[in-house]
């Protein structure tokens, strides 16, 4: 059963609730996970009600040792796991198991001193101030884009223009490469590999770990092929050129500067295939949600129009107005929180402890954190379902405890990209707003979807037409 967008009877426009899968009376457990198995094929389909209003609960899903565990919503407790305790809580070894054959050991997967070494080495690369000298970048190739659905008739693909806009930054900006060629295989290589997710799932759940990981990279291995494929021409273009300002080249100068030796061809083709999926995936899913979500309630779309306009008055929008732009980065947020990018984090426990009186998680288990529920939480959020920009602006957004909102996760190993992606994706909406309107007309259709990442269900046509302006 699904709850597609809908708006209650005799109500405002701002009572319209955006698109979630509606929530069973109780957690699947093991003889659900044998009759319903496409409710583990979409994880936050399986989630009970009461989960977005408790700060704990135990579940149990399939036969192997990892579907037994503990979901937390507690803030002070997620600190514990992501911040001050984190070197007891290792990521879980199922979603590495269904990682890793894709992405090998790139700074997504890599655990202990590996990635110790890799991330700090990429921290500098990633930090704001660099990332910003970007800006200009993400303008023009956003455009570009708007100019290509302005210059076309009839219906499109939004998530898709979405998809190529964001590969064409990801290969300018982090590879140095022209995707050009390769945006449509890259595109359908990782639909095609998240779309085997609940395969992957379900084998995590029922086959003891030496079956699973069989299992697994079987049916990765054709999507990993076609990744090492655009990986490897990548690396060759990266390593012909001199003078080379994307974060690849600086992420290989500095790996040799650090010990003397270079990052081996294995490990710059994990680093590749990591910026592919992550690098693009991220901004490119948050866009493809905003566009729908503007669509549910498109008097955003005009408030982001008179933002940027009073703003600029027209003229091409560059880093120094981002500041300024609270309600543009106001929807972003709101998107991720409704719909954020990954939707379940797995830990396990290296030891039993006691992360808040009351709350002992046991050496072994699986700990759930999931942003779809945190997002979500009753206790933590006001109409938690209702799009509400509002509440990332003035106070609100100062009164809010920290570990409530986890788009990008928390600590140590909270993504290295995340300015990157707010930044981008700030920017992209901004240049759309200046120049078009954007609808989704199969919205009533849409559904999330956990893949790895949350996607919609459907393709999300649109139409666009041009915004007549005075400037």
């Amino acid at each position: 059963m699904a709850m597609p967008a809908q708006r209650d009877a005799g109500t405002a426009p701002d009572k319209i609730f955006s698109a979630r899968p509606a929530p069973p009376a109780f957690a699947p457990g093991i003889g659900a996970a044998f009759l319903k198995p496409h409710l583990l094929a979409n994880l936050i389909a399986s989630y009970p009600e009461d989960w977005y209003h408790v700060t704990s609960s135990a579940f149990r899903v399939g036969i192997a040792r990892g579907g037994r565990g503990v979901m937390i919503n507690d803030p002070d407790a997620i600190k514990r796991i992501f911040v001050s305790d984190v070197e007891n809580f290792p990521k879980d070894g199922n979603q590495l198991a269904i990682l890793k054959p894709l992405l090998g050991n790139g700074l997504l997967t890599a655990e202990g001193a590996t990635w110790r070494r890799n991330r700090k080495l990429a921290a500098p690369i990633f930090q704001h101030s660099s990332v910003q000298d970007f800006a200009p970048l993400f303008v023009r190739a956003a455009e570009r884009s708007a100019g290509r659905l302005l210059a076309q008739q009839g219906i499109f693909r939004i998530d898709r223009e979405m998809t190529k806009l964001t590969l064409e930054v990801i290969g300018a900006s982090v590879l140095g490469a022209n995707l050009d060629e390769d945006i449509d295989g890259i595109s359908h290589t990782v639909t095609s590999v998240l779309d085997k997710f609940p395969g992957m799932f379900l084998a995590s759940a029922f086959l003891p770990p030496a079956l699973r990981d069989r299992f697994i990279e079987a049916i990765v291995q054709p999507g990993r092929r076609k990744l090492d494929v655009f990986a490897r021409r990548i690396i060759e273009g990266a390593n012909a050129g001199s003078e080379n300002s994307a974060l690849l080249h600086r992420l290989m100068s500095a790996s040799k500067s650090e010990d003397g030796h270079e990052m081996s061809l294995d490990q710059v083709r994990d680093e590749v295939a990591t910026f592919l999926l992550a690098g693009h995936e991220t901004t490119a899913t948050t866009m493809a949600w905003v566009w729908y979500l503007l669509t549910l309630y498109p008097a955003w779309q005009d408030r982001l129009y008179e933002e940027v306009h009073a703003l600029t008055g027209g003229r091409r929008l560059t880093i120094e107005d981002v500041p300024s732009l609270t309600r543009t980065r106001a929807v972003i947020d709101e998107a991720l929180r409704l719909y954020p990018v990954v939707a379940n984090m797995m830990r396990r426990a290296a030891k039993t402890t006691e992360l808040t009186a009351g709350l002992t998680v046991q050496q072994g288990e699986t700990v759930l954190i999931s942003p779809w529920l945190l997002h979500r939480h009753r206790s933590h959020w006001r109409e938690p379902h209702r799009f509400d920009p509002e509440r990332f602006l003035g106070e609100q957004a100062k009164q809010r405890p920290r570990h409530i909102y986890m788009p990008f996760g928390a600590g140590p190993r909270i993504c290295i990209g995340a300015s990157f992606a707010v930044l981008e994706a700030v920017l992209i909406l901004g240049t759309f707003v200046q120049r078009a309107r954007i609808k989704v007309i199969n919205a009533d259709r849409v559904m999330p979807q956990a893949r790895i990442v949350l996607r919609p269900n459907v393709p999300l046509e649109a139409v666009i037409s041009p915004r007549k302006t005075d400037a």
